[in-house]
């Protein structure tokens, strides 16, 4: 494939932009002189400048360090932007670089809310630009190979249930205040921010989900301090519990406490009619990883991993391109690569507004449900018809209307 030199910028340059210039680089050994980094950009001037130095050692030409978006788009032409931004900032930088035609590639989740998200794709959809995903894990050999077994192979018969739960305590000591902890600014805890992964690698391998009933609750008020004053307490739940009911009927069990002390569990399976995929040693945000175990009825045994190569050797040179254009393997270079390809060649990427959108709208319904105390349908949040939840965050209250703290167990001395 001959692809045209296109001119990239990253904005946000720490933990995981970092990463994403790391995977930049792999696309770069894949296919030399498609495309380059012209400019890299964070509020941070030592954290952007840091940046330059980390595309300098693999790149000829030095990118142009800038701190705001504006500064960059005035400053230097491009073609696609890569935002690695903290999430109450996705909208924002998003439309306006569609706005100027720039395609965009953004870091999960999409945005804070459905009307965000349906802003950032209108623009996308309105300038005939590119809006894609970056989200790692689904392109994984690991999750594509489960998806294989499940889908075409039928390894464990027909997928009835999931099982995932998470309990890992952590003492809650003062912390640091970041975005994060902020609900405002990042929309809430596991189920919109690492478990966003989550939901879209389960949403990958089973499906749309239809309805989600939730709890969550902040049992333990973890102190924050900001510039070494007391800045209140971290506004995340701690812990969380749904029911997922999928479209086709498959049904998923989800738990995660991260402040109860005296047990320390990971678990994920998926129960089939013919058969097991079991993860116990795993990173619950990234299930199932290579070392998940298959099992079938009859008691055989292999680890996922096993199944990789004739994953790969079922697919067609087509196939294999779409799923890992230029050869590329790794997660984040995967994502890269498409969105360079999708950007240079019009083909479309796989992870593009709408199914981002529903993802989203599906990890939203986890709050939307633990707020009103009823499932909720994926499809109302969707259309914007449950949005209890995401109203209050808009709110300019200094106290948020819901507090995952008075949702906490209530527990008689007396029984």
């Amino acid at each position: 494939m001959n692809l045209p030199n296109k001119r990239i910028a990253l904005i946000g340059c720490g933990m995981i932009g970092r990463e994403h210039l790391r995977a930049w680089e792999a696309v770069a050994e894949a296919v030399p002189r498609t495309f380059e980094i012209v400019a890299v950009c964070d509020s941070d001037p030592e954290l952007a400048t840091r940046a330059r130095t980390q595309v300098a050692a693999w790149q000829v030409t030095k990118p142009i360090v800038f701190t705001s978006i504006q500064n960059l788009l005035n400053g230097v032409m491009i073609d696609g932007l890569d935002v690695c931004l903290p999430v109450y900032l996705h909208q924002s930088t998003a439309c306006t670089a569609l706005n100027r035609g720039i395609n965009v590639l953004v870091e999960k989740p999409l945005a804070q809310s459905v009307a965000a998200a349906r802003e950032m794709i209108g623009t996308a959809e309105a300038n005939g630009c590119v809006l894609s995903l970056a989200e790692n894990h689904r392109r994984s050999i690991s999750i594509r190979t489960a998806h294989w077994l499940l889908w075409d192979r039928a390894e464990i018969g027909v997928p009835e249930i999931f099982h995932a739960q998470r309990i890992r305590y952590q003492d809650p000591r003062p912390q640091e205040w970041h975005w994060r902890t902020c609900r405002r600014m990042g929309g809430g805890g596991w189920a919109i921010d690492n478990g966003a992964h989550f939901l879209d690698t389960m949403r990958y391998l089973f499906g749309p989900v239809e309805t989600v009933s939730a709890v969550a609750k902040r049992t333990t008020d973890q102190p924050l301090f900001y510039k070494g004053q007391p800045s209140g307490v971290d506004q995340r739940e701690d812990l969380l519990a749904g029911l997922l009911r999928f479209t086709n009927g498959m049904t998923g069990v989800f738990s995660s406490a991260s402040h109860l002390p005296g047990n320390d569990v990971f678990h994920f399976s998926i129960q089939g009619t013919e058969g097991s995929i079991v993860d116990d040693g795993g990173q619950l945000f990234h299930a199932p990883l290579p070392t998940a175990i298959v099992r079938d009825q009859g008691g055989a045994v292999r680890q996922l991993k096993e199944y990789e190569d004739d994953f790969l050797g079922s697919l067609s040179a087509g196939e294999r391109e779409r799923l890992f254009p230029f050869g590329l393997q790794g997660d984040f270079s995967v994502e890269c690569g498409e969105f360079l390809r999708a950007i240079s060649s019009e083909e479309p990427v796989e992870i593009g507004g709408q199914s981002a959108l529903e993802t989203l709208a599906t990890s939203l319904a986890f709050y939307e449900s633990a707020v009103s105390g009823t499932a909720v349908s994926v499809a109302d949040v969707l259309a914007g018809i449950v949005n209890s939840y995401q109203q209050s965050l808009d709110e300019a209250t200094s106290t948020l209307p819901y507090d995952f703290g008075n949702y906490r167990t209530r527990w008689s001395a007396h029984g």
